[in-house]
């Protein structure tokens, strides 16, 4: 049977759904940034982790069933919503959708286009008896504690998760990593982003007693439902030990099998006390109504024509199609920089698969440049004005040199400019864009006609490497 944790994931945490988180899919996220620490890891841990995803899922639901818990939301794709609806009818169940986020272009599948965007999407599903109430999951200001309890947080817990929405939170488990208290952070607790329980709310402590009494049960529940081998790998991760940290809006979560990382708008430092922080206007939830096509389009980026492509979904796809087939350049880059980077879309994907990597982008048109910057933050240069100037200024800023330069070659004024990119750059990756690539039908013909050199290998369908043979052109 296909595992259920590749097509559906359990909200983290649970509701109230007030907050805003910038993945709001968080379990997908992180499952599909799992890295483990060796084959051997991986060849133990993924199929364990994958049938405690399955065992979380049918507990949750059971535990709906028998009306332990109130309600309990579900997040899928839209080729996963038929399976989804009917298993739940199957056990006597309601499946209500109640909220639709746009996913990050990385998860997106190749073929999705402007013509399917609701492909493009995930969709929470409440789930619990009929009737059902969507105003249960994300309700008033005044109601959060009491609904949280209703989800079968302990009232301690409510109360702490509800003030931390109150107060503009977002990220439950980066709440708990920016604590003064910098004791050991619970396995179960910081595994639960996965989706695997038995935590599946968010405490108010790391010690907090009452969430350890709500474990056991589901340890038990589980047992009865089959899962005796799962529930043995859940008690032995209780003794794992955790490494957890938040930085630069990333937060992970280390053990000595694997890891995994999320996008979080919490802050690195303090939590937060009083005013509602406000986030800068690149980090607003993805989370959108279905009939916001206008904000679904805000998110993907601009200036997609100038750039070569047919629309700014084809933009977002072709880009995450270039950092999937550059993976392994980017492993073992640790820096890079786009030439002519538009508003700097291709670099904040790149952020988002390798954090640790220093970027810089490159763009004549001002208010482009500008746009690059307000999306990049001051973290990443973005560097105006002509070609020379600008190479000038990354010299200096990248004495060392760049281990990888992304250039959409139609955009190069003349061999010049290649050379000069060839003098600071190791390794040259050209971009095949929409419009060259309707042009030359495939990127070896597009660098042929360019007279380029390409070096073989696998990651050449929208991007390849240039010979190094090409830095003998200056």
């Amino acid at each position: 049977m296909k595992s259920a944790w590749l097509t559906c994931w359990l909200a983290w945490p649970r509701p109230p759904l007030a907050a805003a988180p910038r993945e709001p899919v968080v379990a997908k996220a992180a499952t599909q940034r799992i890295s483990f620490s060796g084959p051997q890891a991986r060849a133990l841990w993924q199929p364990r982790l994958e049938r405690l995803g399955e065992a979380a899922l049918a507990i949750e639901l059971e535990m709906v069933r028998r009306k332990h818990i109130a309600a309990t939301v579900l997040w899928t794709g839209y080729d996963g919503i038929e399976a989804l609806t009917e298993r739940v009818r199957a056990i006597g169940l309601e499946a209500r959708p109640i909220k639709a986020s746009l996913g990050y272009a990385a998860d997106w599948s190749q073929d999705a286009s402007i013509d399917e965007p609701k492909r493009l999407l995930d969709y929470a599903f409440l789930i619990g008896a009929a009737p059902l109430d969507a105003a249960m999951a994300d309700p008033a200001a005044e109601d959060m504690a009491e609904t949280a309890i209703r989800f079968g947080y302990p009232a301690c817990c409510a109360e702490s998760w509800a003030n931390h929405l109150r107060r503009g939170g977002s990220d439950p488990l980066a709440r708990v990593l920016a604590r003064e208290d910098k004791t050991a952070v619970p396995a179960h607790t910081a595994l639960a982003v996965l989706g695997l329980g038995p935590v599946r709310h968010a405490p108010c402590s790391t010690d907090c007693s009452a969430t350890r009494d709500r474990s056991r049960p589901f340890l038990d529940l589980g047992r009865e439902l089959g899962f005796v081998e799962e529930m043995s790998w859940l008690e032995e991760i209780a003794g794992w030990t955790v490494g957890a940290s938040l930085v630069n809006g990333v937060a992970e979560i280390t053990t000595a099998a694997f890891r995994c990382t999320w996008l979080s708008d919490e802050g690195p430092s303090q939590p937060r006390l009083a005013a509602p922080a406000r986030r800068p206007e690149k980090r607003k939830a993805a989370a959108i109504e279905l009939v916001d096509s206008a904000h679904v389009l805000a998110e993907l980026g601009t200036g997609f024509e100038s750039a070569g492509f047919a629309s700014p979904f084809a933009m977002r796809s072709r880009f995450s199609a270039v950092v999937w087939e550059q993976t392994a350049a980017l492993r073992r880059a640790t820096t890079a920089v786009h030439i002519g980077c538009g508003d700097g879309l291709l670099l904040e994907l790149i952020a988002q698969t390798k954090p640790k990597l220093r970027l810089y982008g490159t763009e004549e048109d001002t208010a482009a440049a500008e746009a690059a910057r307000q999306r990049l933050g001051a973290s990443f240069p973005v560097l105006g004005g002509t070609s020379t100037d600008v190479f000038a200024v990354l010299s200096r800023l990248a004495p060392e040199g760049i281990d990888l330069a992304f250039v959409d070659p139609e955009q190069l004024g003349d061999r010049d400019a290649l050379a000069a990119i060839s003098a600071i750059a190791r390794s040259i990756i050209v971009i095949g864009t929409d419009r060259s690539l309707r042009r030359f039908r495939d990127i070896d013909n597009l660098a042929a006609t360019m007279g380029l050199a390409l070096l073989p290998g696998r990651a050449a369908r929208v991007s390849a490497t240039l010979s190094p043979a090409m830095d003998r052109l200056h």
